[in-house]
């Protein structure tokens, strides 16, 4: 009887835990420790970004059950979604990017502009290159090959870029870890 009112006392309290953290999840904690509210904010590249991990998620469901033209279809949506990435970041007047300010680069240091703009570039070119050389083997009906190039595709451009721009994001709170 007594480890049943510990069950119902656990449950309660569980169920208290969950109900207060879904209320809460639109909070977030500044550096200064004080709450900081983001209801009905959208960050474009993080929907841009959830946009490319479901297509990518698609592309593998496609391939585990050998449809292979709606990966081919996918594969082809991640090399436009990579555009878009470009487009985000590097619009055509960078003194009107916010994304610049929110990460303390000068709009006005044309060099590390270009420079950033290159590193991406290089990034992109992979992506582009990987996600059409999925689609190829998707096409051709290559149900290994296509696993093939889209394993490369996760770790020669994916996982390249997460490394050298997100890496320093995984020690600090938000949606950037596993369990998001």
């Amino acid at each position: 009887m007594i480890k049943m009112k510990y069950v119902v006392f656990g449950m309660l309290a569980l169920i208290m835990l969950g109900i207060g953290n879904s209320m809460f999840t639109h909070k977030a904690m500044g550096s200064s420790g004080k709450a900081a509210e983001h209801e009905g904010v959208i960050e474009p590249t993080q929907e841009l970004m959830k946009d490319i991990e479901k297509r990518l998620t698609n592309m593998l469901s496609g391939i585990l059950e050998n449809n292979l033209k709606y990966v081919a279809n996918e594969a082809g949506a991640v090399v436009d979604q990579s555009y878009k990435i470009s487009e985000f970041f590097f619009p055509f007047d960078p003194k009107k990017n916010e994304w610049f300010e929110r990460a303390g680069i000068d709009p006005k240091d044309a060099g590390k502009i270009t420079k950033l703009r290159e590193e991406f570039a290089l990034f992109q070119s992979g992506i582009v290159y990987k996600a059409l050389n999925v689609r190829k083997m998707a096409m051709e009906g290559s149900q290994e090959e296509t696993l093939k190039a889209f394993a490369d595709l996760i770790e020669k451009t994916c996982f390249a870029c997460h490394k050298k721009n997100r890496d320093w994001l995984f020690d600090q709170p938000g949606s950037h870890g596993p369990g998001r």
